[in-house]
């Protein structure tokens, strides 16, 4: 329980506690003070020498000066003392400095002081205030002894701290302590760290010596406590009063701009940098580029970081803020900054940092920089679960999935406590199982899933629905739906996109109509993608244009070029391929993309109707006059209907303008992977493999099982 400081009624006229009996005024004892007299040269060498290892924390030096002192006889000299007591205190070891205060035949005010600003600064709240109530009776506190005392209780108000803050309120007004500006910016700090923001302002408001460092107590304490508008408004009243901001003004006010939010706060903020002359200081610039790109506001920062790093001559950034300017070049598609600030990094010998590499990585792999990721990935010293991930990740987006799945495999087998798969690797992995149809490895991750907890994980459950439908397993899929604790539009988007795939056109349109009744997720546009495609493949014209029809006026959904498409594709899956390009040039309120183009043009392969083809393939090679897509698909287009020359002139068109990627597939055999090309003759048992080909394809057409 902490009490409270003496009362008015126990004070004599000079603030000293009565029935105190106050130690001699001397600061050395006779003996010592003749000793120093002959011995000055080496007393004084021992204070300059102690004070030294005080400023360096230099511990080992101060011990073994701590024994020349006891030797040389000074060890009874309070300033001797008092000097002891820092350099323990300031190298954390109290224990030490304990043993030297206990020692000590005399302490003063400083002795005591020193003391409790060392078990403060360690973190010892209540030795502090304990020490406090025994200084009382020995010697009166000072401005600085209350000053710890309230560091001490902001640390301690759940045991009464601030009881005893208000107490050493009313002592420091009875002595007259609040004149003194170092006690009055602890005292403004401690009541706003106590949440009595109030209060401060009413001891800053009533005092005649605020200056711009207890206005700054007031602000940042009020920063820290969360109340950023409050220390906004402390800013402007501090302005009123004439004062200029300082360094840690102007850090609190983009940390309180922070709190708030609002990119037109941080253009002021921004300005006043610039303004009160702050604008090529190391921290505020820091500080400045991280409050813009950690609030989402990319292309401001990266313009503040490429001005300051261009304009300062020995620009200095963190390893925070060079984390986020690299995730600004990554949102902002700006490799070429990206690099450098890469060989930047690279000249200041921040490398290796694996916040900072990993930044990299990510922005090399989002730019599908592989080379350089994977350079990065390789010399890294030590690889934590970000770094495996980032680079799993670019493999999935970039669409090399067996290479993410080698990684996968690689980073299993390396798995510590640290770096095993997670929550993102599931993802990741999930995703590259549904690109490359891997249903076994699919079934891996399920389980590894659920062995980790993560099997309620919304998002993993979609990624599962969504693997199990491409796969062909509708069951499975289902059964992941319908385990799921709670769904998001997503889910009930997923199970419509894996029956529209297999062909399950009814059962999407049903649980389309369940969506809709249930009505606690609204359908969105994916929503209406995958229902419509659900409509091409199952060859439901009549649903799918109604469901088109209601987009807009039931959902207030405008069709995107996506959805159009859709509808085409519809049209022309069912022969109306007039109606369908007619649907294109007079129906359309927005221009024809290549998604649209492209459905007519797939659908007049299967009807042979080479007239519309050809128009969609002029359409497509206005639209991408580089693709290779439409051009073979007009060849296939006029080998169905026997115009072979036409379609091989077509074919070595591409050979020659585009260059032809050899077609691959990849099947899951016994749970592996295996990719084959075409004409691959790798293999060294190719000449077998062929012959069998040949031998199965002879037999099918003999069979006519082959158009």
């Amino acid at each position: 329980m902490i009490g409270l400081l003496p009362c008015s009624s126990q004070l004599h006229g000079n603030g000293v506690p009565l029935n105190r009996n106050p130690p001699a005024l001397a600061l050395r004892t006779p003996s010592v003070a003749a000793r120093a007299i002959a011995d000055d040269v080496s007393f004084n060498r021992a204070l300059q020498d102690l004070t030294s290892c005080s400023a360096s924390r230099d511990l080992g030096t101060g011990s073994a000066l701590h024994a020349l002192v006891i030797k040389s006889g000074f060890s009874s000299d309070v300033i001797v003392g008092n000097s002891l007591l820092n350099v323990y205190s300031k190298c954390g070891s109290l224990e030490s400095a304990r043993q030297v205060f206990d020692e000590m035949p005399l302490r003063t005010v400083v002795s005591w002081t020193t003391l409790m600003s060392g078990c403060c600064n360690h973190g010892e709240g209540d030795a502090v205030i304990s020490l406090f109530w025994r200084m009382l009776s020995e010697v009166d506190p000072n401005e600085f002894a209350i000053s710890v005392l309230l560091q001490a209780c902001a640390h301690c108000l759940d045991t009464g701290g601030l009881r005893l803050v208000q107490s050493a309120h009313c002592y420091a007004i009875k002595m007259g302590f609040l004149m003194d500006s170092f006690l009055l910016n602890s005292m403004v700090h401690t009541y706003a760290k106590c949440g009595k923001l109030d209060d401060a302002e009413k001891i800053l408001h009533r005092s005649d010596c605020k200056g711009v460092v207890s206005w700054t107590s007031l602000i940042s304490s009020a920063t820290l406590n969360g109340y950023g508008r409050d220390a906004l408004n402390y800013f402007f009243q501090m302005q009123e009063d004439g004062i200029t901001p300082n360094e840690i003004t102007v850090l609190s006010l983009l940390r309180a701009c922070s709190s708030i939010g609002g990119l037109s706060l941080f253009r002021w903020i921004h300005g006043l940098t610039v303004k009160s002359g702050w604008w090529l200081n190391d921290l505020v610039v820091n500080s400045l580029v991280e409050l813009y790109l950690v609030n989402g506001f990319f292309l401001e920062g990266v313009e503040v970081f490429s001005k300051f790093l261009f304009s300062s001559e020995d620009p200095h950034f963190t390893d925070e803020t060079l984390a986020v300017i690299l995730q600004g070049c990554s949102e902002l598609g700006l490799p070429g900054l990206g690099r450098q600030v890469h060989s930047y990094l690279m000249k200041r010998g921040i490398i290796p940092c694996l916040v900072i590499e990993n930044s990299l990585m990510h922005m090399y792999a989002k730019d599908q920089q592989m080379d350089s990721a994977f350079q990065l990935f390789s010399r890294m010293e030590g690889k934590d679960i970000v770094s495996w991930n980032t680079i799993i990740a670019g493999l999935v987006r970039g669409g090399d999935f067996s290479e993410a799945l080698l990684h996968f495999r690689e980073m299993y087998r390396e798995k510590d406590g640290q770096n095993g798969p997670d929550f993102v690797t599931a993802l990741a992995m999930l995703q590259a199982c549904s690109a490359m149809g891997s249903y076994c490895l699919g079934q891996t991750i399920h389980g590894f899933i659920t062995k980790t907890g993560l099997a309620c994980d919304m998002f993993l459950q979609n990624s599962l629905i969504d693997l199990y439908g491409k796969t062909g397993r509708l069951d499975l899929a289902q059964g992941v739906f319908e385990d799921m604790v709670s769904k998001d539009v997503s889910s009930w988007n997923s199970i419509m996109a894996a029956y529209g795939l297999n062909g399950r056109g009814h059962s999407a349109l049903e649980l389309f109509k369940e969506l809709k009744e249930l009505g606690i997720d609204r359908p969105n546009e994916i929503t209406f993608v995958n229902i419509l495609s659900a409509c091409v493949h199952a060859g439901l014209i009549e649903e799918g244009v109604e469901i088109f029809n209601s987009m807009e006026v039931e959902y207030g959904i405008e069709p995107s070029t996506e959805h159009f498409a859709c509808v085409v594709g519809m049209l022309g899956r069912s022969g109306r391929l007039d109606d369908a390009e007619g649907f294109i040039r007079k129906m359309m309120p927005v221009t024809a993309d290549r998604a649209v183009w492209g459905a007519l043009l797939n659908s007049c392969s299967v009807f042979g109707r080479i007239d519309i083809a050809e128009r969609a393939t002029r359409e497509l090679l206005v639209l991408d006059g580089d693709s290779k897509a439409w051009r073979i698909a007009m060849s296939n287009a006029y080998a169905t209907v026997g115009r072979f020359e036409d379609a091989a002139k077509l074919r070595l068109e591409v050979k020659e303008r585009c260059g032809k990627d050899a077609g691959w597939s990849c099947v899951e055999v016994r749970g592996e992977n295996v990719t084959f090309t075409v004409n691959d003759t790798a293999n060294p048992i190719c000449e077998s493999i062929y012959n069998v080909l040949n031998s199965m394809t002879s037999h099918i057409r003999s069979n006519d099982y082959m158009a």
